[in-house]
């Protein structure tokens, strides 16, 4: 009796640990992606939540598993893992990343070529929704000590899908030479102009 209570408590607290990342992989990896609808993985739409094809749906996202799905290299896995999070807990840094992934689908081929347009799309309205509803967002280095924010490289992901960022972003060029999307619209005019 003793030996089935402690099978049960250690089936119930392995349960409560990320899947090892080979798990998620092997389920998904090398899968072509098909977009579910025209706003998909952009805040603040949660239909990847009914997607058939995202295995992720109904399942908890570690932390420290969002990122092992990322270094997977596998863009497909890495979006619906990055998309499921924005569905339940929208912060930039998800969005920002379920962009990324959506922009390496499109540059990699990963969906059939009538899909590759909507991709495409959906990559540029993500990045556009870093601009609109989480511009001070940041993330963080490889080795969680440094943040930088998410706005310059949601701006120049826009362009390099050639969009044109909306809502008055700009960007600009900083004292040390590096470029930073400010929004210049939000810019005070200065007094000789008004």
């Amino acid at each position: 009796m003793r030996a089935m209570i402690l099978l049960g408590l250690l089936a119930g607290l392995t349960g409560c640990v990320d899947g090892p990342p080979y798990f998620y992989a092997e389920r998904i990896t090398g899968r072509s992606f098909v977009p579910l609808d025209e706003t998909v993985g952009v805040h603040p739409n949660q239909t990847v939540l009914l997607d058939p094809a995202n295995p992720f749906a109904g399942e908890w996202i570690g932390a420290e598993t969002r990122w092992e799905i990322e270094a997977s290299g596998d863009p497909v896995a890495a979006f619906y893992s990055w998309a499921t999070l924005l569905a339940t807990i929208a912060t930039g840094e998800h969005q920002y990343y379920a962009a990324l992934n959506l922009q390496r689908i499109f540059d990699g081929g990963r969906a059939d070529a009538e899909d590759l347009p909507a991709v495409r799309d959906l990559a540029i309205a993500g990045y556009q929704a870093v601009l609109d509803s989480f511009p001070e967002s940041v993330t963080f280095n490889a080795a969680g000590t440094v943040a930088f924010g998410l706005a310059t490289p949601a701006y120049q992901g826009i362009v390099a899908l050639g969009g044109a960022p909306q809502g008055g972003w700009s960007l600009v060029t900083t004292a040390d030479g590096g470029l930073v999307a400010v929004k210049t619209s939000d810019a005070p005019v200065p007094e000789e102009v008004q």
